[in-house]
């Protein structure tokens, strides 16, 4: 018992000596604090930041903004993988046009979403939905089609309905390559959010970063840096839990 508790705690070892490391070179002046700030300096800085309410405004605003354009990314690409995954004709006619659109760098859209949406809040919704679709869209279509051709006979079997095996049999046994999709369009969106508030934004944690480079803060630059990564990680672990939450449950309803 005492190694598998020892062993939770391995993952730890790594940014535990890099942050002890990083510490010891900023404190000895081998680096100028203009470039990199000491760790304890910023969990000073995070804190002040935490009572004066400024880091949660900003990163309650950036959820906000990821919640709409992943919710309408993510449902667009798994209606989109759902009808290339269960239709050969509907994959025939999507698919190149699809693959068109991935070759398209996300960041290539920016100019034409601020022309056509302006710098507003629609430009950063839009920006987003785009970066989460594609990911969706294909992990869906690969869990549909990697469903066990025993399942489908089996299905048949029992005399289903088309409608029944889609809803009973294909998307239950798809569900992990879907939440995989779920769980990078996720990851994706937190990304897009960044990038969209450095671009044009006067709240977020992105705008927190360019206000901080603005006036030569690195250490609010740098917690920016660190609370991105911190979500980022929360945000996975959200998704993970609920997985296995949601398949546990299925499992438990065919027993």
């Amino acid at each position: 018992m005492t190694v598998r508790r020892a062993e939770k705690y391995e993952g730890f070892i790594v940014p535990a000596a890099l942050l002890a490391v990083w510490e010891l070179i900023t404190r000895l002046g081998w680096v100028p604090h203009s470039l990199l700030v000491p760790p304890s300096q910023l969990a000073l800085l995070i804190w002040e930041l935490l009572i004066s309410g400024e880091l949660l405004e900003n990163i309650r605003v950036s959820l906000i903004r990821v919640a709409i354009g992943f919710t309408a990314g993510s449902l667009l690409g798994l209606l989109t993988g759902l009808a290339m995954g269960l239709s050969a004709k509907a994959k025939r006619i999507i698919m190149p046009t699809f693959n068109a659109f991935r070759q398209i760098s996300l960041f290539a859209w920016v100019p034409l979403l601020m022309l056509w949406f302006g710098i507003g809040e629609p430009m950063k919704y839009v920006f987003i939905a785009l970066g989460s679709f594609p990911s969706m869209a294909l992990n869906t279509m690969s869990g549909i089609s990697t469903v066990p051709q025993a399942f489908l006979e089996l299905a048949r079997v029992y005399e289903y309905s088309r409608r029944a095996t889609i809803f009973r049999v294909v998307i239950p046994a798809a569900f992990p390559a879907i939440f995989t999709g779920l769980r990078l369009s996720l990851g994706i969106a937190w990304m897009m959010v960044v990038g969209a508030e450095l671009l044009a934004s006067d709240v977020g944690v992105g705008f927190m970063m360019t206000w901080g480079r603005q006036l030569f803060q690195m250490d609010v630059v740098m917690v920016g840096v660190i609370i991105i990564g911190v979500i980022g990680v929360l945000l996975n672990l959200g998704v993970s839990i609920l997985e296995k939450h949601i398949l546990r449950w299925r499992m438990a309803g065919r027993v």
